[in-house]
């Protein structure tokens, strides 16, 4: 799929929802004809499913460094929340649009696995091992709350607060914060 054109319809769903992402709207933004797009294959689903494909990537990729890296449990939880706020804003089209994105269905019907709870599942794992944090009773539910409770905040502050000054870092920084000090259990 040509990058160029992907990048067009990204923004065209980061500015006008997925009702923007059609041939004529894609190849009237990139100064090309409609057949050009269509040539392309720069469909409305195939583009969701280039940007899932581009999100499942970025959060293996991201997720890899909070398990392999040095320190406490508690650590590797505060990278890897880090490495969600990367991931959110790497896809931040995507995600401002849907609020679904890592849903199983959402994932399998364009035909990309993820195994989303494995990281935070042995983060947390080891995280009670070293003492860092207590034991979790229902390690999956926790990891739903805490993530989503992390991602729709990201995704809802640098989508629609941008105005309010909410960089990637300063919005990294105070959900952090508050996941780590004000919800999980020291």
């Amino acid at each position: 799929m040509d990058s160029r054109l992907l990048a067009v319809a990204s923004e065209l769903l980061d500015e006008e929802g997925w009702t923007a992402l059609s041939l004529d709207r894609i190849a009237e933004r990139a100064g090309v004809s409609r057949a050009t797009v269509w040539r392309a294959g720069l469909t409305r689903a195939n583009v969701e499913r280039e940007m899932r494909l581009r999100l499942a990537a970025d959060y293996r990729e991201l997720m890899w460094r909070p398990l392999t890296m040095p320190g406490s449990g508690f650590d590797r939880l505060q990278a890897a929340l880090r490495a969600l706020c990367e991931v959110a804003e790497r896809n931040l089209p995507l995600l401002a649009h849907t609020d679904q994105a890592f849903h199983g269905s959402d994932l399998d019907a364009v035909g990309v696995e993820l195994d989303y709870f494995g990281p935070w599942l042995r983060i947390l794992e080891q995280a009670a091992a070293d003492g860092s944090l207590p034991p979790v009773d229902d390690e999956t539910r926790f990891v739903v709350a805490l993530t989503d409770a992390l991602i729709l905040g990201y995704v809802h502050l640098r989508a629609h607060h941008a105005a309010y000054d909410w960089t990637p870092d300063r919005t990294a920084e105070h959900l952090i914060n508050l996941m780590t000090y004000g919800f999980v259990p020291r």
